[in-house]
């Protein structure tokens, strides 16, 4: 197929009406150039509904099977790699989906492309990474497919609490599966491994999505963190922010406290030069851990 019926296919993939003229006029080519572009579509298993008179036209049937893609050798195998690589991350959204064409693509292999593939997976190492599961991913999908917004029943360090939430989107980050969405407090980041149930509410969702999200944190309040770390502080720090040369970040303020319980379980691999409330916090847990670890009172009892 060429450059000018893949376009073809972007047009016709909107679902829209298009008669044979203003596909020419659109290609800038013949009417009967275009039927014969339509007998290829066709060819290559596009599922084309032709219309036959001075209304008619050509579209798209919806719900339809996509067809084969047409790969170079390397691309297949950076294709499977992938496929390989999103296995190992847990309670993936569409997990056994992912599975399922995982192996429907290996059966479809030639051998010799299977072949280099099975030599290239010894070269390679995906490691399981550790998250906590999961298991609410379905639910939140189903909210963000339902176009309303959601009820969420999330476990708070204070104990659990009812959210309603317009959602925004699922997002892996730092090992961890997290959950988007606006709430009556502005916009929100949920843990998915606290979430404990997900219905949903009367109301129709927004369609936020993650360039909202961009542009109002272009409004939070940020400040400026510094950190000097040993080696093995680097290694601790993954998972918690991303590795930086200057070990120098911006962080919304009102994620410092939460900052500040994660730096503390790297001990004495981290000292927090700036901002002095953040290094003042960890002084404080650290005195309340002493303080702990020296009581003879029952636990929890002050």
């Amino acid at each position: 197929m060429n450059t000018r019926q893949w376009r073809l296919v972007r047009l016709l993939n909107r679902g829209e009406h298009f008669s044979a003229r203003m596909l020419a006029e659109e290609c800038k080519v013949s009417i009967r150039t275009i039927q014969r572009d339509m007998t290829v579509l066709e060819a290559n298993g596009y599922p084309i509904y032709s219309e036959p008179g001075v209304a008619g036209g050509y579209r798209m049937l919806p719900h339809r099977n996509m067809p084969p893609l047409v790969l170079t050798n390397e691309e297949t195998i950076v294709l499977f790699m992938l496929l390989e690589w999103v296995g190992q991350i847990p309670d993936f959204p569409f997990g056994t989906i992912r599975q399922e064409v995982a192996e429907r693509y290996a059966n479809e292999l030639p051998k010799m492309t299977e072949q280099q593939i099975v030599k290239w997976k010894d070269r390679f190492r995906f490691q399981a990474v550790d998250t906590p599961p999961s298991p609410r991913n379905p639910a939140l999908l189903d909210l963000l497919e339902s176009g309303l917004m959601g009820n969420i029943l999330y476990e708070t360090t204070k104990g659990q609490k009812s959210i309603v939430v317009d959602p925004i989107g699922l997002s892996f980050e730092h090992n961890r599966w997290y959950f988007y969405g606006r709430t009556d407090r502005g916009f929100r980041q949920f843990r998915v491994d606290r979430v404990l149930g997900v219905s949903l509410h009367e109301l129709p969702a927004t369609d936020l999505t993650f360039s909202d999200l961009e542009k109002n944190m272009t409004h939070v309040p940020m400040t400026t963190v510094k950190l000097e770390l040993t080696s093995l502080g680097e290694r601790m720090l993954e998972g918690i922010l991303p590795l930086r040369r200057d070990r120098t970040w911006q962080i919304p303020i009102r994620e410092l406290t939460f900052l500040g319980r994660q730096l503390m379980r790297l001990g004495p691999e981290v000292r927090v030069i700036e901002p002095q409330d953040l290094r003042e916090q960890l002084i404080r847990q650290a005195e309340k851990m002493i303080a702990v670890q020296q009581s003879d009172k029952p636990f929890g009892q002050n």
